[in-house]
Parts: structure tokens; C-alpha cells; sequence
């Protein structure tokens, strides 16, 4: 397979990913039968801490 081909393979299987999560998205009855790693990607990201020092305080 050519660069070119691969670009375009690649191409092709986010436009498919985007479709899928847009229709997971606007369709919970869906998204309810979808397989678990396919329902842990809908699930929104965890909050990163606004510290890194264990105590709470910001560092410089």
C-alpha cells in the first residue's frame, strides 16, 4: 500500500468514527447496547486536578 493510499484509508476511518460517535451521541437506546469499550469512549473525560502537589497548593 501506497502513502497515498494509507492517507486516505486513514481518512476514511475517521469519517467513520465521527459518524458513529455523532449517531452513539443523539441515540442513548443505542448507545445503551453498544459494546462496553465503545460506551467507556462516550463517557466524558475525568477533571485534571488543579494541583500537582498532594497538599492543594499551586506550584510556581
Amino acid at each position: 500500500m501506497t502513502g497515498e493510499q494509507n492517507l486516505g484509508l486513514v481518512r476514511q476511518i475517521e469519517a467513520n468514527r465521527e459518524f458513529l460517535l455523532t449517531i452513539l451521541s443523539q441515540n442513548p437506546a443505542l448507545l445503551a447496547r453498544a459494546e462496553p469499550r465503545v460506551r467507556q469512549l462516550m463517557e466524558p473525560l475525568p477533571l485534571a486536578p488543579s494541583s500537582s502537589r498532594p497538599d492543594g497548593a499551586d506550584l510556581p
